[in-house]
């Protein structure tokens, strides 16, 4: 093994520590070399791992024995290098420490719980051994080539410690090297997830000679009988046929795939069969296009439309499909040609987005309410006088069954009419029920002038004066009652609606725990009564501040 002469570099310690630094570089590709000028904060590389831990590495020109003075040092590079505050720091040495100096510096993780390993003389002749030009410079370089050097290795890191301007540029500069690769392909690099390279091909143009495409040519192989295997089968065949999506193939499913492309690509030849993703993408529809979707009644007539546009496209084998949706975004439509069979196929689904008035989803869920079993649907393009489809309404058209898109729509509806009656708007609230519904209901009736009535039923009374139970001992049973509250409030989603002063009579039909009520009182000062309300408008409700006479 190959050794470096440490102790003729201990009278050069700028050669010995970039010496070092360097091996590190080599060893840890991740790692950055800090500039020393002005001190260097009790480090010379730092990296951060994968896990985004701070590693601070020192290096040292001493030889021979760690003595105090060295000790000194080393307190006081921990010292500063504290102040990063790292999760580990290791000091690179050509001294193999004997079990003194061992002793001292494991002794130093009570006070710097930082310090990790002592890389020592052993250590770094193994390591150095594996890079022979290192070993060349240690022999023959003199310390301004050595630090030529290691600047050198770290020129790519520099110009990103330096900031977004100088990766740009140099960004750039090789973007644009790359361009000129081919002319019919532009090449985009950019890092996956675990951090690999990956590199784009990208066509510059939509028309390139059939000589100059990349094509592939092998084997997709899928199982008979297996149902993982056949729903890829349908996601394959379905993206080949009409794009608009993308299907990833692993590798077990791939044969003696070869690539054909330019030769400037350089990429042709047979291909590991490690995975396959295809991508068959969306493009935009300019401009958009305009169709109405009519829902007739068996007579023919219509009875609800709305409005669609296409905004995207896609194109495969077999045909191709366009996407789009409704004014409000609430239904999203595909239009699918097949050009083969002459056949189109249209697929409307509902997306409620995240925040919406209520009064978005009414068209949609109005046209969803009249998409009965024996009424037919249409497809009419803008300035077109036919349909460019129509077929019949099967049984599960829609994923919200007629009857229930109704009562929404009607709920929905009520909310709007709700919300511009109190000048109080707000977007449907998350975990909004039909039960909620009834709700605006009532508070509708209340401000047209109307009265809510509910009917039978338990309800408690808390009562906090004596003179009260006695009251209920003594009257005659049914019983009516009234109260007068400041202000009702209704709560949509902590949405908080005040519709004022409201009455409320209470018809009693008996009460069940009179006795037991009297004993509580007695005991604690008040007492919960149980009434059971009368069969026919238990209780009323309208809004005002005097009760009945």
């Amino acid at each position: 093994m190959v050794e470096v002469p440490w102790g003729k570099l201990a009278s050069q310690p700028k050669v010995s520590e970039a010496l070092i630094a360097m091996l590190v570089l080599r060893l840890r590709p991740q790692a950055f070399p800090v500039d020393g000028a002005g001190g260097d904060g009790g480090r010379d590389l730092f990296e951060y791992t994968e896990h985004s831990e701070l590693i601070n590495y020192e290096a040292k020109s001493f030889a021979g024995r760690m003595t105090k003075g060295r000790r000194r040092q080393v307190v006081d590079s921990l010292v500063s290098t504290a102040r990063h505050q790292p999760d580990h720091w290791d000091l690179l040495v050509p001294i193999d420490a004997n079990p003194s100096e061992q002793q001292w510096f494991d002794g130093l993780r009570s006070e710097f719980p930082f310090v990790r390993h002592w890389r020592g003389l052993s250590w770094l002749n193994t390591q150095i051994a594996a890079f022979p030009d290192l070993v060349r410079y240690s022999l023959h370089s003199t310390s301004d080539e050595i630090l030529r050097h290691i600047a050198e290795s770290r020129a790519e890191r520099d110009t990103l410690m330096r900031g977004v301007p100088d990766f740009a540029e140099r960004y750039a500069a090789l973007a644009a090297r790359a361009q000129e690769v081919s002319p019919h392909y532009s090449l985009r690099a950019t890092t996956a997830l675990d951090g690999a390279p990956v590199v784009e091909i990208v066509p510059k143009t939509r028309h390139i000679a059939t000589e100059e495409l990349i094509s592939f040519s092998g084997q997709v192989f899928f199982k008979e009988g297996d149902a993982d295997h056949a729903r890829l089968r349908r996601r394959f065949e379905r993206v080949i046929r009409f794009g608009g999506d993308d299907v990833h193939l692993p590798g077990e499913h791939l044969r003696d795939i070869t690539v054909n492309a330019p030769a400037a690509l350089g990429i042709s030849g047979p291909v590991a069969p490690g995975e396959l993703h295809i991508s068959a993408p969306r493009v935009p529809l300019d401009p958009p296009a305009v169709a109405s979707v009519i829902v007739r009644a068996e007579s023919g007539l219509p009875v609800a439309s709305l409005q669609v546009r296409f905004t995207q496209r896609s194109t495969g084998t077999s045909g191709g499909c366009l996407y789009g949706a409704d004014s409000t975004g609430v239904f999203e439509a595909r239009l699918r040609l097949d050009a083969l069979a002459q056949r189109m196929q249209f697929r409307m689904t509902f997306v409620p987005p995240d925040l919406a008035m209520p009064s978005a989803y009414v068209p949609a869920l109005r046209l969803m309410a009249q998409m009965l079993p024996g009424r037919s649907m249409e497809l009419v393009m803008r300035d077109r006088d036919r349909p460019e489809l129509s077929e019949p309404i099967p049984d599960s058209v829609c994923l919200i069954p007629p009857e229930e898109a109704r009562r929404w729509a009607d709920a929905f509806d009520d909310l709007a009419r709700l919300q511009s009656l109190t000048g109080h708007f707000f977007p449907i609230p998350d975990g909004f029920t039909l039960r909620d519904a009834r709700d605006v209901e009532d508070a509708l009736t209340l401000l047209n002038g109307g009265r809510t009535r509910s009917h039978g039923g338990t309800a408690s009374l808390v009562v906090v004066r004596r003179e009260a139970l006695d009251r209920f001992s003594a009257a005659a049973e049914p019983l009516r009652m009234a109260a007068v509250y400041e202000c009702i409030a209704y709560d949509f989603g902590g949405n908080r609606i005040d519709l004022g002063p409201m009455v409320e009579e209470i018809r009693v039909e008996r009460f069940l725990n009179l006795p037991q009520a009297l004993r509580q009182f007695e005991e604690e000062g008040e007492a919960t009564v149980q009434i059971q309300l009368a069969q026919d408008d238990s209780v009323v409700r309208y809004l005002g501040s005097k009760p009945p006479a």
